[in-house]
């Protein structure tokens, strides 16, 4: 009977031993499996635009070396648009409202800087600079994308 005992315990290991290895391969093997699959990265839809900005409210029509140009990322998912003026890159809200997207860009103190809007069926650009209190107007295009 003791005999017994001894032959049941060390099968009883043995077949433990065994399910830890072929547990320990098949993680092994899952885990390969992963790493050979490439992996894609999902990137939100967005429009490049180029707008141009020619006249100003207050003070008139704008001599073309003074033209303000700016490449706008906009993000279709209402999230963050990266907006490039003159060099520097600023990101802001982006707000969309039927084919009118509206892009608030602010300081670190929270206060408005710049509110870019842009009417996506007649092309037409503004920003307002309410610390400055100035209204740029100008058309916008597809570009860079």
């Amino acid at each position: 009977m003791n005999k017994d005992n001894k032959i049941l315990i060390t099968n009883i290991k043995y077949i433990t031993e065994s399910i830890k290895t072929r547990r320990f391969h098949l993680n092994l093997v899952l885990l390969s499996g992963l790493l050979l699959v490439p992996l894609q990265q999902t990137r939100s839809e967005e429009i490049f635009l180029k707008c141009v900005g020619t006249y100003e409210i207050n003070r008139g029509a704008l001599i073309k070396p003074d033209w303000e140009k700016s490449y706008l990322t906009i993000n279709l998912n209402g999230l963050i648009s990266v907006i490039e003026d003159k060099g520097i890159k600023r990101e802001g809200r982006t707000l969309i409202r039927r084919n009118l997207y509206t892009i608030t860009h602010r300081d670190n103190r929270n206060s408005v800087m710049n509110i870019y809007k842009i009417n996506g069926n007649h092309g037409t650009y503004s920003v307002e600079s309410p610390q400055r209190n100035r209204t740029l107007i100008g058309t916008c295009q597809k570009g860079r994308g």
